[in-house]
């Protein structure tokens, strides 16, 4: 249920930190800096759109239905490279997605201000699914890294089975893991919408530093035989 250092570089704390810092600072980028739209939570944009459906705001409501068929569409590519047929040519799908992410995030740092956020905000959208869909587990446990939802469920559960098993360590390890990640959700978000007023679209460069960081971890440890 915990990290293991004998599981890849992909399962570890460190790596889901650094995506889940850059889920919550995606989220607050697109949606400070261009139209009040979510690229990673779908909930969100889900409720947001309902919420302009019933005022009958037809021009905000359309504004969330591309980040989300955009992230449908992530979803599905995600899941088409672990194909057999893919796997021969791609040797790591995830290595791949995160780094699309980052070509794509660099890409958009060096927009105009002007640039479309119909266009902006569904790439991002894309790559973030992809991301999503392949870096699913903190060791053998399930988290995500681009909501936060599911992670502070796992922490209280883990938290509440630590304390009614007479303070298991293994339980209560694990909550404060999922709590740690929360909270970088949360910093990652602070820090977006903080990036966004001030930089605009170069805000983009934050977390295209935290995914090369993630990306070198997990390029390293590929290429570190193991025992």
């Amino acid at each position: 249920m915990l990290p293991s250092t004998s599981l890849p570089a992909d399962n570890s704390l460190q790596v889901a930190a650094l995506l889940t810092l850059s889920g919550g600072f995606l989220d607050a980028f697109t949606y400070v800096g261009h139209g009040q739209v979510f690229a990673n939570a779908m909930t969100g944009n889900i409720v947001l759109m309902g919420v302009a459906v019933g005022e009958q705001d037809w021009s905000q409501a359309s504004r969330h239905l591309p980040p989300l068929l955009a992230f449908v569409v992530g979803v599905f590519l995600a899941n088409c490279m672990r194909l057999p047929s893919v796997r021969e040519k791609i040797v790591s799908p995830a290595l791949f997605c995160l780094g699309l992410e980052i070509v794509m995030l660099s890409i958009g740092s060096q927009l105009p201000a002007d640039f479309p956020d119909a266009w902006l905000v569904p790439g991002i959208a894309l790559v973030a699914a992809m991301q999503n869909s392949s870096f699913t587990h903190i060791g053998n446990a399930k988290y995500n890294s681009v909501m936060t939802t599911g992670n502070l469920r796992r922490s209280i559960e883990s938290l509440f089975e630590g304390v009614a098993r007479q303070f298991d360590k293994l339980a209560l390890r694990e909550a404060r893991i999922f709590a740690l990640v929360c909270a970088c959700f949360l910093f990652g978000a602070v820090l977006g919408g903080l990036c966004t007023l001030s930089m605009g679209n170069q805000a983009l460069l934050v977390p295209v530093l935290l995914l090369l960081v993630a990306f070198g971890i997990c390029l390293y440890d590929a290429r570190v035989p193991r025992q």
